[in-house]
């Protein structure tokens, strides 16, 4: 075996290695079919192998990012048509800032609802009371966030 078939492990990193080599830049797109070969994943042979294919896919999609992202500074995300895109430096602020902008407001809703419908008929008084404190809590850091999610809105609006 020589120096160049040298196979990294995990797959993921072959993968990077790959689109490396092949000249990955900024704008270029990657289909899930290329990133399922990349990583040497086996499609499913039936309907309850679906689930492992799928995890798979996802796992190596997560860390072929991650390594882009940290390694080489390239923001990898969906071009909503079943592939992916490398986000020219221009755009990534943007981008990475509107998606977290989402996934906050996202958990916040989440975090919300949680303590709000809830059976208050089956908390103690000292339970309930920690229940409306943790709910005005919510509340506050809501009220404090929204400021600053304003803030980066328009500080990202730069071109």
């Amino acid at each position: 075996m020589t120096l160049q078939e040298v196979q990294l492990f995990p797959a993921w990193k072959q993968a990077v290695k790959t689109l490396i080599e092949r000249g990955i830049d900024f704008g270029s797109r990657i289909s899930r079919q290329d990133i399922i070969g990349l990583c040497k994943i086996k499609e499913a042979q039936d309907i309850a192998d679906v689930q492992r294919f799928n995890l798979e896919v996802l796992q190596c999609v997560s860390e072929i990012k991650e390594t882009l992202l940290t390694a080489h500074s390239m923001l990898l995300v969906s071009d909503h048509q079943g592939g992916y895109v490398v986000v020219h430096p221009k755009d990534q602020t943007r981008i990475a800032v509107e998606a977290g902008i989402k996934a906050i407001g996202r958990e916040m809703k989440r975090m919300a609802m949680g303590t709000t419908f809830i059976r208050s008929d089956l908390l103690t008084d000292d339970q309930r009371a920690r229940n409306a404190d943790a709910q005005a809590k919510i509340s506050r850091l809501a009220d404090m966030i929204s400021p600053t999610k304003r803030e980066l809105k328009q500080l990202t609006n730069f071109q």
